[in-house]
């Protein structure tokens, strides 16, 4: 039995979830930015703008809401486009143009199939933050950040940024805190 590259990385990738293992954001292992959903093009940063919603909290995460509003932006705003998690996203100092923070985020280990975003629709983004006070201050590194941004694409995208309002102090330490980024379509 064969299996195709990117299969054969999602039953790797979830073999390693299963057993424990931490998946990090890897440009190898997404699906190609110009790979079209049933003839719909791939989205872009410039399609989206971020917009906070809130967070709720449970057992030392984070759950930080975000709405990927869809605007006219670069891309052919006109038109539908379609997402393809898992998507990269980290936290930044300073806002929108402010340098990244900790690690690149996890994969979801479960992201949905791709999607389409009608012009002026939306999807969800939630970040899942394990917060920063469950580790030692010495382990951690504490930083204040302003946001995170999310890429639609791998290769040239200057990403979205999404504002928190600064109120985010986040571990600069590699491994530690490192947040995961989930996408699905709204109310999805």
């Amino acid at each position: 039995m064969g299996f195709s590259g990117a299969g054969m990385r999602r039953r790797v990738l979830g073999a390693a979830v299963a057993a424990g293992a931490a998946v990090p954001l890897l440009p190898a292992v997404a699906p190609p930015a110009a790979a079209d959903v049933g003839g719909v093009r791939g989205c872009e940063s410039g399609d989206f703008k971020l917009i906070y919603e809130g967070r709720e909290a449970a057992a030392g995460t984070d759950y930080i809401r975000f709405a990927m509003q869809r605007i006219m932006g670069d891309g052919p705003g006109g038109e539908p486009c379609a997402i393809h998690a898992p998507l990269p996203v980290h936290w930044v100092a300073d806002g929108p143009d402010g340098e990244r923070v900790g690690d690149w985020g996890r994969y979801d280990s479960e992201p949905p199939e791709p999607f389409t975003v009608e012009p002026g629709g939306r999807a969800d983004l939630v970040v899942r933050q394990p917060n920063p006070v469950n580790y030692p201050e010495e382990e951690c590194d504490p930083q204040p950040v302003a946001g995170v941004r999310l890429y639609l694409r791998f290769e040239d995208d200057p990403g979205t940024y999404g504002s928190t309002g600064g109120q985010d102090v986040m571990c600069a330490e590699p491994g530690k805190a490192v947040p995961t980024a989930v996408v699905t379509p709204h109310g999805g």
